[in-house]
């Protein structure tokens, strides 16, 4: 069977039972993919996928100018799907639980859990007990698919599961990375209940307080873990100003296309708060939603000056959501970015690009057919076997090169052998996303040394 003519593909159960597909493109995926929203049967089900869709795709439509949805035949039905006939996408079954009608055992849901296929099956749950939305007969039987799978919970909206499921879909990159930015001395009962709700929800969470080890350049290693990390969480106190440390943060992730959100302190006035960081947004907290009241401390950045240090939060289970919606968000914006700043460049110096949103680019010059994998974060080896299997499946003509572009320049020394070390054994170049200008100059005359 040929494959979907799209970057994505949505397929959602409506209220009715009946489902209905969307075609995405011009979106900046890093692969094309095909999710199934599956309720167990209920009218409240049917209405928590109608739900996550909503929320899927106006995501997916905000994520580049050159988003666009169709509405187009499903190709097939998902009890129905066989994932050997698509092989060039990624396919995850979405299965939204609900307490009125647990998710039972149906056999064909094993049909999408499949490695060869590129195929997998995820459960999107509220935050109940697992036995309460899973039906009596899965819950006795512990090899049972529905309980191999580790699940997808959200507290508030069903919107905090939209990291995990496009991550799953590898449409975004599967590592939630995050840097909270903040200065100790008014904020630090707050960073550290982040860092632990945060990295409990599966995010690799950057604090400087337990990350940088003792022995290391501590700004060299700032801007490594800045460039490892999709976004910056900004705790904005009232002297925020003061803290040189916090305003590099703040432009490095202007400057490398990173998300920003601030979380304000209460009583600062909108004339105080950063306007730097206004676009990607803000969430304002009261005085009610913390444990007590601001404790007075001796501030050494103000001359032994007093200034509050708020305590933790009563529940910070709303900055986790906003922190959520915001981080997948950031993932798209950086690639489409990045995406767009190098097709830009190449063009300028004379080489053919097909265009593709989803996946890797391919430059046409006249030393080969070149294939480029562009990564928002330093490459890993994920990035390096996925590139090289990408490159050989397709015979390429004599002097064809794989490349990957990405952050480098932050990078110690033993990541920068790394490095090295896995375009050695993979014959994939890495070059440095920090001069795109160099980097497009030196595919199109094809100066790889």
């Amino acid at each position: 069977m040929a494959d979907i003519e799209c970057d994505l593909l949505i397929q959602a159960e409506g209220e009715d039972g009946k489902f209905e597909c969307h075609a995405f493109s011009g979106i900046p995926a890093a692969r094309r993919s095909w999710i199934a929203l599956v309720s167990s049967g209920s009218s409240a089900g049917r209405k928590r996928v109608g739900e996550l869709r909503k929320e899927l795709e106006a995501l997916l439509l905000g994520s580049s100018p050159t988003a666009a949805r169709t509405t187009v035949p499903c190709p097939a039905a998902p009890e129905e799907m066989n994932p050997a006939d698509y092989p060039k996408r990624r396919k995850v079954l979405a299965l939204v639980g609900t307490e009125d009608r647990p998710l039972k055992a149906l056999g064909w849901y094993d049909r999408w859990q499949s490695d060869g296929d590129d195929s997998a099956v995820m459960t999107v749950l509220p935050p109940v007990p697992f036995d309460r939305v899973i039906d009596p007969s899965v819950a006795s039987e512990p090899p049972h698919l529905l309980r191999r799978v580790n699940a997808t919970f959200y507290r508030e909206k069903i919107a905090e599961t939209l990291p995990a499921l496009l991550a799953r879909a590898e449409v975004t990159t599967a590592q939630a990375r995050v840097f909270i930015s903040y200065r100790r001395v008014e904020s630090l009962p707050l960073a550290l209940q982040l860092f632990d709700a945060l990295t409990h929800e599966g995010f690799e969470v950057f604090l400087d307080r337990f990350s940088i080890p003792p022995g290391y350049d501590f700004q060299r290693r700032l801007d490594q873990e800045l460039a490892d990390k999709s976004m910056v969480l900004l705790l904005e106190s009232k002297h925020i100003r003061v803290s040189k440390w916090t305003q590099h943060e703040i432009d490095f992730a202007k400057r490398n296309r990173l998300g920003l959100l601030a979380v304000t302190m209460p009583g600062i006035p909108e004339e105080d708060r950063l306007a730097s960081i206004s676009f990607d947004g803000r969430l304002v907290l009261g005085e009610e939603e913390f444990k007590g009241e601001p404790v007075p401390v001796a501030d050494p950045d103000r001359g032994g000056a007093m200034s509050d240090q708020w305590p933790e939060l009563r529940d910070a289970a709303r900055v986790v959501a906003q922190l959520k919606e915001t981080h997948a968000a950031a993932l798209f914006r950086r690639r489409h970015r990045l995406r767009a700043d190098l097709v830009a460049e190449l063009r300028d110096q004379k080489a053919d690009v097909d265009y593709a949103d989803a996946g890797p680019l391919t430059v046409r010059t006249s030393t080969g057919d070149h294939l480029l994998w562009l990564a928002t974060r330093p490459a890993d080896t994920a990035d390096f076997r996925y590139l090289h299997t990408a490159h050989t499946a397709r015979t390429p003509a004599e002097g064809s090169r794989a490349v990957i572009v990405a952050p480098q320049a932050a990078l110690e020394p033993d990541r920068q052998e790394l490095l090295r070390w896995l375009s050695k054994v993979s014959a994939c170049l890495a070059f440095d996303e920090g001069d795109l200008p160099g980097v497009a100059r030196r595919i199109a005359k094809g100066e790889w040394k």
